[in-house]
């Protein structure tokens, strides 16, 4: 069904030494973040806050992303064995040689985020919730780079919208042609998680359209978390190419998925009081009923 989008992986190159190639799949990830990012501007605005704060700090939040989802790869690889191809700092955060986790990005960038908004004194709920739509189209438009690489797809199919793998980008188990002829077809994982991130997107930008101004700041977050997190751990099932726990097929991916989804319903409960409250809490809450109530103040912000 998809055979003929296939294409060579280089977009072109730069004459640059003996030639610098560009990847479809970077093309394609920062046209993802360009929409991401845009739409985000834009819905600041919207909340009254400053969107040109958001932009300096989204270089930093995305360079890090990138980062910590190429050493969460790597560790990850390191502990189903493969560890011996990183014999240098060079080639641990050699992103350009492939393999990086968007899970281990996501957290990365979350930190390096939080930490930009607490030096900012901005309201950390307020930017998080326009960082998980603007990941969901940025991620869905990037899959279809795995796509072109002949990566991220799952076992042997005989469904009609199967994928054709070369041998030479096949896992090791499925390597063998007698077992595994040229013409079997696997599952495109990757379009499985395109399609649940392209319609996460929609929901998600649809719902703070109409309820923006009834939600608590960290809603649209916590809905991105259970959305994405519980998307994930389902495409895990897809993925033969994650280190698994033990003979289990639960995958590392899996369990960090299903966290994400679980910190999402946690956050929610969070926002809207119904989880029970912490000590610390209670102190803080005090301590604001004793100040002064601002003039302009925004209950959603609390």
């Amino acid at each position: 069904m998809l055979d003929f989008l296939q294409t060579d992986p280089v977009a072109f190159t730069i004459p640059i030494g003996d030639g610098f190639p560009i990847y479809w799949y970077g093309i394609l990830i920062t046209i993802g973040i360009a929409i991401g990012a845009t739409w985000a501007g834009r819905e600041i605005e919207k909340r009254n806050g400053d969107a040109d704060t958001f932009y300096n700090g989204l270089l930093i939040v995305v360079v890090s992303g990138y980062l910590f989802a190429r050493l969460w790869y790597v560790l990850q690889d390191v502990m189903a064995g493969g560890g011996a191809q990183y014999d240098s700092l060079v080639e641990i955060l050699n992103i350009r040689a492939g393999g990086a986790n968007i899970l281990g990005g996501f957290v990365g960038a979350a930190l390096v985020g939080a930490w930009y908004i607490r030096r900012k004194r901005l309201n950390f709920w307020m930017y998080a919730d326009v960082a998980g739509p603007a990941l969901l189209i940025a991620q869905a438009l990037g899959r279809w780079g795995n796509f072109i690489n002949q990566e991220l797809y799952g076992p042997p199919t005989e469904l009609p919208w199967g994928i054709l793998i070369d041998p030479a980008n096949r896992l090791p188990q499925y390597a063998d042609l007698t077992q595994f002829p040229a013409d079997t077809r696997f599952h495109p994982t990757f379009l499985y998680e395109s399609i649940w991130l392209l319609v996460g997107f929609i929901v998600l930008l649809y719902l703070n359209h109409r309820l923006r101004e009834r939600w608590k700041y960290g809603t649209l977050f916590g809905l991105f978390l259970i959305w994405w997190g519980g998307g994930r751990t389902w495409i895990e099932l897809f993925r033969p190419d994650q280190p698994a726990i033990g003979n289990t097929p639960v995958t590392i991916s899996m369990v960090f998925a299903f966290l994400i989804a679980v910190a999402g319903m946690v956050i929610l409960l969070q926002r809207y009081g119904k989880l029970p409250e912490t000590s610390a809490a209670s102190r803080r809450r005090r301590r604001r009923m004793r100040k002064p109530r601002p003039r302009r103040g925004d209950e959603r912000t609390s």
